[in-house]
């Protein structure tokens, strides 16, 4: 096991370009499987789910090559001998869902075993096999395992219960081959489910509505290759402006697609964030003065997890991280996940002012001077991220357990952070 001893308190500077969006390139991997042509894809980053996902592509019968020094992969997924995604992958990432999609709108048949994924609290699967069954196929579930297999192909209208991501990114897929017309109302509008279908449309796919919670697909009667490079990540642009604001530090940041980010600096704001946008870049001034800001009531503010394009639900350990720096208090709610806020008591071990009100909130109690600890996050992506932040600003030497969780999302953050000034050694 990884562990991380962190030297806190230096302030961070320099010039960062984001990475590639995680769940975009978890999304575009299965999507290769749409056709028997090659696609390329660009920027990819070595995650433990990237190297999960490009395994199944493997053992599915697909070709995976690696070009321009490992920064590029190649799929041919001509010869596809399986249609089914074994147990042993799919316990070992959430995102092996999205095969299923793929498998389908190709084979018209898929299954797989129990999934995996950040621990979040309860994450249940049934809206994807639900969706399955709107599109007209049979679900059974036997052995630890889903099977699923097309019973009618025709025009469907399919209202989500939920605007979740992995299951619009599933129908997506499941629907762009075929002779119909399939509507999907709630849809996610995630930019991550943006890049996805922008994609799909340069293999020949017929998508509109993308980017809205109403998305309509013709299907086509075959896909081609394509050359694609994702987006870049928001989440960690959202995370620099953080660090730099609770380090007193001041960083610029490249390429951060500033209009996926207008949510996202609106609720930082309520923190008194300040940033300077030119182009495409996000420049955060150094020094800045956190404040919680009253409602315009004079009440407690808040910032709440909403499905897109409110503040993700990923950014919200951030935030409660930076939240704890400001002056005044504020209240952070969860609305999605019921157990992600239980990383909060190592907060505060660091002598965090702050109340963990349920298990969805918190109430931050002023400004915060925190200090070093022996730091055990969960085993949730971003919930390790935000105390890795805290570490980075608390008095002292930290020791930050589990840190590969980190990895799922951000390989290379520790040299990342190191050419920005901070103190970091790998135990």
């Amino acid at each position: 096991m990884k562990r991380y001893k962190i030297t806190g308190g230096t302030p961070l500077s320099g010039t960062v370009t984001p990475i590639t969006n995680k769940n975009s390139i978890l999304a575009l991997i299965p999507a290769t499987l749409l056709t028997s042509e090659p696609v390329i894809l660009h920027n990819i980053p070595k995650t433990s789910d990237v190297r999960i996902m490009l395994r199944v592509l493997k053992v599915l019968g697909a070709k995976v090559h690696y070009f321009n020094q490992g920064q590029s992969i190649k799929v041919t997924a001509e010869n596809i001998n399986q249609t089914s995604i074994p147990a042993d992958l799919s316990q070992k990432a959430r995102a092996t869902l999205l095969f299923l999609g793929s498998l389908y709108s190709r084979f018209r048949e898929t299954g797989i075993g129990e999934t995996g994924g950040c621990k979040l609290g309860t994450r249940p699967v049934d809206t994807h096999f639900v969706n399955f069954e709107k599109l007209g196929a049979s679900v059974a579930y036997k052995n630890g395992g889903y099977f699923i297999k097309e019973q009618t192909q025709k025009d469907v209208f399919i209202w989500q219960e939920e605007a979740g991501v992995t299951p619009t990114e599933n129908v997506i897929l499941a629907s762009v081959l075929g002779k119909r017309h399939v509507t999907i109302y709630n849809a996610a509008s995630e930019p991550h489910t943006q890049d996805l279908c922008n994609m799909l449309v340069q293999m020949g796919a017929n998508i509109t509505g993308i980017g809205s919670n109403k998305i309509e697909i013709d299907g086509v009667e075959r896909l081609h290759g394509v050359e694609y490079t994702p987006i870049v990540e928001h989440l960690d642009v959202g995370t620099y402006i953080a660090a730099a604001a609770i380090t007193g530090g001041e960083i610029t940041i490249k390429n951060a697609i500033p209009e996926h980010m207008t949510q996202i600096l609106a609720m930082y704001e309520r923190l008194n964030v300040r940033v300077d946008i030119n182009d495409d870049e996000i420049h955060v001034p150094a020094n800045q003065e956190l404040i919680a800001k009253p409602n315009i009531r004079g009440g407690l503010n808040k910032i709440d997890a909403q499905p897109w394009p409110g503040f993700p639900a990923d950014l919200l350990p951030i935030a409660v991280v930076l939240a704890t720096h400001a002056q005044g208090s504020i209240l952070l709610h969860n609305k999605l996940y019921e157990s992600a806020m239980f990383f909060v008591n190592e907060l505060i071990k660091m002598k965090a002012k702050i109340l963990l009100a349920d298990t969805r909130q918190v109430v931050t109690l002023g400004k915060s001077e925190l200090k070093a600890a022996h730091i055990f996050p969960p085993s949730i992506i971003q919930a390790t991220v935000a105390l890795f932040l805290a570490a980075l600003s608390a008095k002292g030497t930290s020791i930050i357990e589990n840190v590969e969780i980190m990895e799922r999302r951000y390989p290379d953050i520790k040299s990342s952070y190191e050419k920005l000034g901070a103190k970091i050694e790998l135990i």
